[in-house]
């Protein structure tokens, strides 16, 4: 009896202990391990001509390691969908980028070493050529009298004509105006270059050559075109540019070039203060003179 009852008991323990180990919940195995890189797979690999369909570029890389930029997936004509993260074996992420995709080139196609075979959209038998109307329809011929036609010929005429003249002197005003704009007037350029002397480092003989050529290249083009080529004593005895200046423009004229004169040949020494009185002699000269 005694034997009976302790096998009984060896045999509850048995069966409590399988019990227990199904009950125990079983941990998922881990994916495998995949080949690090980069692929790109096509639902098929049979494609349509113009016609959307699915494209999935998939990154594998170890855990840490930057995820590399897709590869060039011309002459498709992509545009990404979805990107979705997963892990894989070994520590691995996974980066799937799925792409709609269009091709517009015939026949078998290379895209980042996949072979894509693209076939038209058109029936086996169809040359492509258009399909034109087999009879023209006949032109209806006017039914208005010939001197209604003539008259809206008129003014169809007339119109053109006040058009064209309309354009041609719109076009001469824009063109007036645009070299006006493009080349200032002779007393603007002078004081644009005077103001451009001023802000120059001070040097006085340079000052003095570049203040020279200034007033001779205005003096040429406002009232005397020989002005480069004459001496200082020569313009300043002229009487047509004495006329043309007045008196108070003249006095500055005959004050200014002797002095101007007497640094650049003879290269006396003049105070920054004098110099710098020459330039506002110049722009007041310009100032009087300009229209």
């Amino acid at each position: 009896m005694r034997r009976l009852t302790t096998l009984a008991s060896t045999a509850a323990l048995i069966c409590a202990s399988l019990l227990a180990t199904c009950r125990r919940p079983v941990s998922p195995a881990a994916p495998p391990a995949r080949e690090p890189g980069t692929t790109v797979a096509f639902a098929s690999s049979d494609v349509e001509f113009g016609v959307a369909f699915p494209l999935t570029v998939t990154h594998v890389v170890r855990s840490g390691a930057p995820v590399p930029a897709d590869p060039s997936l011309a002459p498709l004509v992509t545009r990404l969908d979805a990107t979705t993260a997963g892990s894989g074996g070994d520590g691995q992420v996974v980066l799937e980028r799925r792409h709609r995709a269009w091709a517009f080139t015939l026949g078998d196609v290379d895209v980042a070493g996949a072979r894509l075979h693209v076939r038209s959209s058109l029936p086996a038998d169809d040359d492509g050529r258009p399909e034109l109307p087999e009879e023209l329809l006949a032109v209806p011929r006017p039914g208005r009298s010939p001197w209604i036609a003539a008259l809206v010929a008129g003014g169809v005429a007339l119109g053109a004509a006040a058009l064209a003249l309309w354009i041609r002197r719109r076009r001469r005003r824009v063109v007036g105006t645009t070299a006006a704009a493009d080349h200032p007037p002779a007393g603007a350029r002078a004081l644009a270059r005077l103001q451009r002397l001023r802000a120059q480092p001070l040097d006085v003989a340079a000052l003095h050559d570049e203040a020279s050529a200034l007033l001779r290249d205005y003096v040429e083009e406002r009232f005397e075109p020989r002005a480069p080529s004459k001496t200082s004593e020569e313009l300043i005895g002229d009487a047509a540019l004495a006329r043309a200046l007045g008196a108070a423009p003249r006095g500055r004229l005959v004050a200014v070039l002797p002095a101007l004169d007497r640094v650049r040949f003879g290269r006396s020494a003049v105070a920054p203060a004098a110099a710098l009185h020459l330039l506002d002699e110049l722009e007041a000269f310009v100032g009087e003179t300009s229209p």
